[in-house]
């Protein structure tokens, strides 16, 4: 992926609503395509407020997780577990594959 593929990925995800995609290497055990059973990819989605100019987060059905920075090469992402303890992570936008 180049760099002009790079920034146009960033700029669907900070700025489009709902938008899904797929993680290279991230899978859930589920129901495939031929109706086998296997991993999949799993499917996240972008949740963006109004009034969020670069700030918003990145979700998987009832989990999801902050947005800290849109960096040049990937996305820092954080979240609290129920005893406070912050997790954070990064998905580089060449490893996202976007989802119709």
């Amino acid at each position: 992926m180049n760099k002009k593929d790079i920034s146009k990925v960033r700029e669907i995800l900070m700025n489009e609503a709902n938008c899904k995609f797929t993680v290279k290497g991230i899978t859930n055990y589920g129901k495939k395509e031929d109706g086998s059973y296997g991993n999949v990819p799993k499917v996240f989605h972008t949740v963006k407020l109004d009034h969020d100019e670069y700030c918003g987060s990145i979700s998987e059905g009832w989990y999801g997780m902050n947005v800290t920075k849109w960096g040049p090469t990937c996305v820092t992402l954080y979240t609290y577990d129920m005893l406070g303890k912050r997790s954070t992570g990064k998905i580089k936008y060449s490893d996202i594959r976007f989802v119709k």
